[in-house]
């Protein structure tokens, strides 16, 4: 079987749907046989019409999260033998998980353009066949879970002494800083010696003056640091609200903790009900009383939290693993675009 052509589209090369979807699963794809290029859209219209003219050249578009305005999917269809829409967060919904119209109409035109839809998790994939029911044409949907490199985010990378003072740690960006208030008034009620650290890009939308006299800690993102400094936490932290917007997040927060050996502690929404398995491998309160419980009862319990960790470890070695992942990956595009790839 010769190897397909693909071109994978992203946004940016910094967000991390690019990162975790599509960078990391390059060399795999790559070992199986497959030639791989990555491009990023470009901001001017015009250049991007130019851009699309090497569309033709590849055997599979792949386009991750983006959706087109109609004009451009019109083109970028006609021009691909394989349209393949990945999507790991609610695209047709708002920020706050509200109905948009423009949204939901570009995502539908997209599902229904593709050869293949890949979602994150089982939420996007209803959302995909529900689109999919007015499609004129086949169309495959399948759900691939974002994966974790388990030899870059292991656990040991960090040394701990039993004086060193409990990290309560949370990881992520300028978007989902706000999901951390809602939780800042539980940290500041906890009893023992603990800090709070915080891993973001920004400090912007972050009231720390909810933690009272809770020592804490902000460090500064970097792509390069990352694993190290999440590997510091000794609780990983993962509080969402339930909305339309959070049920189409894929759990790549705390697969990362889990994956470290870190207690994942998550709210009961979207993946994280299919990932965590509450007091196995990981936490799932749901109340003020339940969050305050299992925090005061993770930083006083260092045998519970090591228990937890090694058993999210194995959870993420078993289905979430960068190698296990990226080959289902290739399976679903040899199965689905090998028939549409263009003779020589």
């Amino acid at each position: 079987m010769n190897g397909l052509r693909i071109l994978f589209l992203s946004t940016k090369a910094t967000r991390p749907s690019h990162r975790f979807r599509v960078e990391q699963v390059l060399p795999h794809l790559e070992r199986r046989g497959h030639r791989c290029a990555v491009g990023f859209f470009p901001k001017n219209p015009f250049v991007r019409f130019w851009f699309y003219r090497q569309l033709t050249q590849f055997d599979v578009v792949f386009i991750q999260q983006r959706t087109l305005d109609p004009i451009e999917l019109r083109l970028v269809r006609r021009l691909s033998a394989c349209l393949v829409f990945d999507l790991d967060d609610s695209v047709m919904f708002d920020s706050k998980g509200q109905h948009d119209r423009r949204r939901s109409t570009r995502f539908s035109a997209m599902v229904r353009a593709a050869d293949l839809v890949i979602s994150g998790n089982r939420f996007l994939r209803e959302r995909v066949a529900e689109c999919a029911v007015s499609a004129k044409r086949s169309l495959g949907m399948t759900v691939l879970p974002t994966a974790i490199d388990t030899e870059r985010f292991r656990p040991g990378l960090t040394h701990k002494t039993s004086t060193d003072r409990c990290v309560i740690g949370w990881t992520g960006s300028r978007s989902t800083n706000p999901y951390l208030n809602a939780i800042f008034p539980i940290l500041a009620t906890l009893s023992g010696p603990f800090e709070v650290r915080i891993i973001s890009d920004t400090t912007d939308g972050l009231d720390f003056s909810q933690l009272g006299s809770i020592p804490y800690r902000f460090v500064k993102w970097f792509a390069e640091t990352e694993v190290v400094e999440t590997a510091k936490f000794d609780i990983g932290l993962m509080p969402l609200p339930d909305d339309n917007s959070t049920r189409g997040k894929c759990g790549c927060k705390a697969l990362q903790y889990m994956s470290l050996g870190i207690p994942a502690v998550c709210s009961p929404v979207g993946v994280n009900r299919d990932i965590v398995q509450p007091d196995r491998n990981g936490c799932l309160p749901q109340t003020d009383d339940e969050w305050k419980l299992t925090l005061n009862r993770l930083i006083a319990n260092v045998e519970m939290r090591q228990m937890l960790g090694q058993a999210g470890r194995r959870t993420v070695e078993a289905k979430y693993s960068l190698t296990e992942v990226a080959n289902q990956l290739g399976q679903m595009l040899e199965k689905h675009c090998q028939p549409l790839r263009k003779t020589a």
